[in-house]
């Protein structure tokens, strides 16, 4: 087969129909709409993450396809143009991962580290169990059972890190949850690590689950995107903090987030688990501040905002308005909810947090998308060869995941809202009391 004629047909087929002027309009569009929203919702004080995704809702190719005026023509490059921009989940869910780790301060973590543990495990095992025994309850094969299960106890710090940020807070309260986030997502892909095979071996005959495939490969993988970003980060501070120019500490720290998630993604290792580590060096290793915070954040905010709208416009919803899948996607919402809000509340109380964080914790924990979707992605990649299965695991997966997410991004945020304002942490400026410092800054 002779693929460099392939390759070159491929490229002449793209330059005849203009791909780089569509994907620049894409992007043009994109940009009015995140300035629209958060101008609307900066004068109301609304959360623009609701805004997002509500937006990305309606411009789904399912609602697109049912425009009359429209082409089929128009309606496939439509599609295949939305679908093009995949990389940006990833490079938004690194920076995210990146900015939770630089609030993994051991100090911080030594001085209440019974709290998050009972914090994390409850919530996250309340979850997992929860919406497992209730999938099972509806009928629904063990294989997609546990992996809803597994997907339930991703926690997406994007919406709570975008509310924190616009606020401007630092306090006891946020502090604690930017940890239990930035812990809940460690542990997230943790268990998805080791729940993903066992699905996969229990619908592939021509596999076995053993202690290798099971646990050893998955533990591998996880140590080695640990190190990689530990090491990695503890080489970049080191340098940053020699060098007094601003304009080169942003291009090695975007370089240390994009180029070390490339790597990562080359070595088969996950890239969210190697920027949190990245962080974590970053915040403890780091012996004074670098001062790019703020140049980060802009940079960044763009990025976040382009990711909620094109999460928004996955969700199919010409197809997800049957009874069946009603049904269940509402007794995953109830389940996990549940396992999230009464998880952590019940470790904060048995480890005798303070009052603020055992009453509002559960409240910051609501979001999905994010980590979720990152990984409903590696279903569809590993799951695309497998054909006796009862359903579509991926597509069902998808809509579960990005049709419950419209109502929790939506009611999460106000939730994360209604719990900084009862925690005391939304004040005044000249109030706010300054706890805990970013490294970045």
């Amino acid at each position: 087969m002779d693929y460099t004629h392939d390759l070159l047909e491929i490229q002449n087929w793209m330059m005849l129909h203009h791909k780089s002027y569509k994907v620049i309009f894409i992007i043009g569009l994109l940009l009015l709409f995140i300035f629209l929203i958060h101008t609307f919702t900066e004068k109301y004080r609304l959360p623009s993450v609701a805004g997002y995704v509500i937006i990305g809702t309606l411009f789904s190719s399912s609602l697109v396809e049912q425009v009359p005026f429209f082409s089929l023509e128009f309606i496939e490059w439509y599609t295949y143009l939305i679908n093009s921009f995949n990389f940006v989940t990833i490079l938004a869910v690194s920076f995210i991962s990146f900015t939770i780790g630089t609030s993994l301060s051991l100090k911080v973590l030594k001085k209440l580290e019974s709290e998050f543990t009972l914090i994390i495990l409850l919530e996250s095992i309340g979850a997992f169990v929860l919406v497992t025994m209730s999938m099972l309850y509806l009928g629904k094969p063990l294989y997609l059972a546990i992996l809803l299960g597994a997907f339930a106890t991703a926690t997406a710090p994007a919406a709570t890190v975008l509310i924190l940020r616009e606020y401007g807070v630092q306090g006891e309260f946020s502090a604690t949850l930017m940890i239990v986030l930035a812990l809940d997502e460690a542990l997230a892909l943790v268990i998805f690590s080791f729940v993903e095979p066992i699905s996969l071996i229990t619908v592939d005959p021509n596999q076995t689950l053993n202690a290798i495939n099971g646990f050893i490969i998955p533990a591998f993988k996880i140590i080695s995107a640990t190190g990689l970003g530990l090491f990695i980060g503890y080489l970049t501070q080191r340098y940053i903090s020699f060098d007094h120019s601003k304009k080169q500490k942003v291009f090695l720290v975007l370089l240390t987030v994009v180029g070390g998630s490339a790597l990562s993604i080359a070595l088969h290792l996950s890239p969210l688990i190697y920027n949190l580590f990245v962080g974590f060096a970053f915040c403890n290793f780091a012996q004074k501040h670098i001062g790019v915070a703020d140049l980060i954040d802009t940079l960044t905010m763009p990025l976040y905002a382009i990711f909620f709208i094109l999460a928004g416009t996955k969700i199919q919803i010409t197809n997800i308005f049957t009874s069946s899948f009603m049904i269940v996607a509402i007794i995953y919402t109830i389940a996990r909810l549940i396992g999230k809000i009464g998880g952590a509340s019940l470790g904060a109380r048995l480890a005798k947090a303070p009052q603020n964080v055992q009453k509002y914790i559960g409240f910051g924990l609501m979001p999905q998308i994010g980590v979720a979707l990152d990984l409903a992605y590696v279903v569809q990649r590993d799951f695309a060869h497998i054909q006796n299965t009862e359903v579509d695991v991926a597509v069902i997966i998808f809509n579960i995941i990005l049709f419950t997410s419209l109502f929790t991004e939506i009611s999460g945020s106000a939730a994360t809202e209604f719990a900084l304002f009862k925690s005391g942490e939304i004040k005044e400026p000249e109030e706010e009391e300054i706890k805990y410092s970013n490294p970045l800054t």
